[in-house]
């Protein structure tokens, strides 16, 4: 996720623009500059257009490597082999709204065992001027844990008319214990309530997940039928190069009703960068970005957090790009800066 950024031309044609046909509500709007008469009546923070900005400070140390007495570490086997996998399910027709996902919102990365205070919690998002939120609500390693936190979170944020996205992190491994997590999310009501929408964090073996196209499909498949008309936005890799001759994009297609991609920018514009993913991206389904509010630093890039110019530039840049909406990765890192950024930002 940290290759360097290229045109949105070379992109498009690496990916190629096979765009499947499912009923999904489209952008109103393709991110024009408000009125002038809007833009009096409401002062921005930072200039609007939002210009180009250089993160600093660029470029990132060297990656210290690790060697292993010069042998590679074992590739890891999937709990569940490929002949044991169960065939993959018909996509039938549905009808989703992604209004949910319009706007700005915000990822909190929470735990089993995190100390959420929902009231603290829906009150910033207000303040910010979101209109939804994503929580983590299981993962391969973690199992499920989702149902307090959604019993207290759904009623609160509800009644302040905010949108909740549950988010969970598959690994492949074993695509039916995956599933079984989605099916809690998706069916279940917490305090009396249902979520929003379903995002599956599709990563790479790099992070662990047995990405294959079948293993996907299996996966996907079985999400998709059990989510019915409930939106499943899949978050995904930023879509470089190198990500564009590996990575499922047009597999997933078939089966979510947008993609979420995650933009983190390091050393790169965040504008651009936000662009051409877009560009890329819109050909086959809806996009909301992901943009970077934590320190990249510890994975090889660029040190500490970005700046608010960082931030209203990739706000800015998404949305003349015709993004649904956009989000920062996560409230745990997010600092005043980028919560001040976020909220003055009109969308």
């Amino acid at each position: 996720m940290r290759t360097a950024t290229v045109g949105a031309a070379v992109l498009a044609a690496a990916l190629g623009l096979a765009t499947a046909g499912v009923a999904v509500a489209a952008p109103d709007v393709r991110g024009e500059a408000p009125p002038p008469s809007t833009a009096q009546a409401h002062p921005t923070l930072y200039p609007m257009p939002a210009p180009p900005v250089q993160p600093q400070p660029c470029p990132p140390p060297p990656i210290k490597h690790h060697h292993h007495g010069g042998h590679p570490a074992p590739r890891p086997k999937p709990a569940v082999r490929a002949g044991d996998l169960p065939h993959v399910l018909p996509v039938g027709p549905r009808h989703v709204s992604l209004d949910v996902i319009k706007g700005k919102g915000m990822w909190w990365t929470t735990w089993q065992q995190s100390k959420v205070d929902v009231n603290d919690v829906v009150a910033r998002a207000k303040q910010a001027g979101l209109t939804q939120i994503w929580v983590r609500t299981g993962g391969a390693r973690q199992g499920w844990y989702g149902e307090d936190l959604l019993r207290r979170l759904l009623p609160v944020a509800h009644a302040a008319h905010l949108a909740v996205v549950a988010w969970d992190f598959p690994f492949f491994s074993d695509p039916m214990a995956d599933v079984a997590r989605a099916r809690a999310a998706i069916e279940g009501r917490f305090g009396g309530e249902k979520i929003d929408a379903f995002s599956p964090d599709i990563e790479t073996i790099n992070e662990g997940t047995f990405n294959t196209q079948h293993r996907v499909k299996v996966y996907l498949s079985r999400v998709r039928a059990i989510a019915g008309d409930l939106p499943v936005v899949a978050t995904v890799m930023r879509p470089s190069p190198g990500q564009l001759s590996t990575y499922t994009y047009r597999v997933q297609t078939k089966y979510v009703d947008a993609f979420a991609p995650m933009v983190y920018w390091s050393c790169h514009e965040p504008g651009q960068l936000a662009a051409d993913s877009i560009k890329v991206l819109e050909k086959l389904r809806p996009v909301h970005v992901i943009g970077q509010a934590y320190d990249m630093g510890p994975e090889g890039g660029r040190r500490g957090l970005p700046s608010g110019k960082e931030i209203w530039r990739f706000l800015d840049a998404s949305k003349r790009a015709g993004a649904l909406g956009a989000s920062l990765y996560d409230a745990e890192s997010a600092n005043d800066t980028h919560w001040k950024t976020l909220g003055a930002y009109p969308w």
